[in-house]
């Protein structure tokens, strides 16, 4: 199993086990010796970030200060002056000096996270930068020389979004000269349980927790989902497990997915893990019991069917009140 420290500590850890992560590290040990713009693209939930501080710690510029700004989280109006940094008096509000990423990133990189938001007229002025190497504060009037590595993340689209004239072409190029696609959970298996283990540790350590572990059902469970949020997913899920449990050993009934996965993604598991019939009828009454907060009758209504009839099948399923099935505890 691969594992990487970050720079913030256990949370920045990349843990690895799959071929498909293997070919991205290795990936990121070759760009790793040149100065390269480096673009970073996937869904959302991936790890771009943390490949970011990854790629800037083993980079030229580790000895500088890593420099990161959402495109996503800052309000439109401010993030010419994010980015670029304003004069005082520049627009209302401006009561002093302010210094952009560019300049605080100066001698190390600077992670532009999500730049597929950036609005058109702030792509020309990034593409300016990008091929000038100097920044401009807002109501600046003399050009300040740029020294930082740039890399960039967007999620998967901007070949469409250029077609639509959504994002210009040229900054695509600037920006595109090593891309590193990162795979989806779903299509790294073998790093679902090393990193469920990791964010339990993590868990147990932030919330002063007794001792947990996963039962081998749970850590089948985990497998199984196809994590539509990827790495931020199955952190919250192995999180809110690790919190909600009672016992030492987290059982496949505490391992609860929230989101708009439903039935499709109840379909989605039985179909690639051939399910039976009745595996997929004992799954979804595990799921309604566990909606309903072990409520009978709610469950037997949600369901269609009477209540003896429900108690009829979680006897030949096993499965107890709380929707726990017995060969899973």
């Amino acid at each position: 199993m691969g594992q990487v420290d970050g720079d913030r500590g256990p949370g920045d850890r990349m843990v690895f086990r799959s071929p498909a992560m293997s070919e991205v590290m290795d990936t990121l040990e070759r760009v790793a010796r040149s100065d390269a713009t480096v673009l970073i693209t996937g869904e959302s939930g991936t790890g771009k970030s943390l490949v970011a501080r990854h790629l800037h710690r083993i980079g030229l510029r580790k000895g500088g200060p890593f420099v990161e700004i959402s495109c996503a989280n800052v309000p439109e109006g401010l993030l010419e002056s994010e980015l670029f940094g304003h004069e005082k008096g520049a627009f209302t509000g401006a009561h002093d000096r302010r210094i952009g990423k560019f300049e605080i990133a100066q001698g190390g990189t600077l992670f532009i996270d999500s730049v597929g938001d950036l609005h058109l007229p702030l792509q020309g002025k990034l593409l300016r930068v990008l091929q000038e190497r100097v920044v401009e504060r807002l109501s600046g009037s003399a050009p300040i020389p740029i020294d930082a590595r740039i890399i960039a993340s967007a999620l998967e689209g901007l070949d469409r979004m250029i077609d639509e004239e959504r994002f210009r072409k040229d900054l695509f190029y600037r920006l595109n000269v090593v891309r590193i696609p990162l795979p989806p959970l779903r299509d790294r298996k073998e790093d679902i349980q090393p990193l469920a283990e990791r964010f339990l540790e993590e868990a147990r350590a932030e919330h002063r927790l007794e001792p947990r572990r996963f039962s081998k059902a749970a850590l089948g469970k985990l497998q199984k989902h196809r994590w539509p949020g990827n790495l931020r997913e199955l952190r919250n899920v192995v999180q809110r497990a690790a919190i909600t449990s009672r016992r030492e050993i987290i059982g496949p009934g505490e391992i609860g997915f929230s989101g708009p996965t439903g039935a499709q993604e109840l379909l989605a598991e039985a179909r690639d893990s051939h399910w039976t019939l009745e595996d997929l009828e004992a799954a979804h009454i595990q799921q309604i019991l566990r909606f309903t907060r072990s409520n009978q009758t709610a469950a037997a209504k949600i369901l269609g069917i009477h209540r003896k009839t429900l108690l009829e099948k979680r006897k030949k399923y096993g499965i107890s009140g709380s929707g726990q099935r017995s060969e899973d505890r």
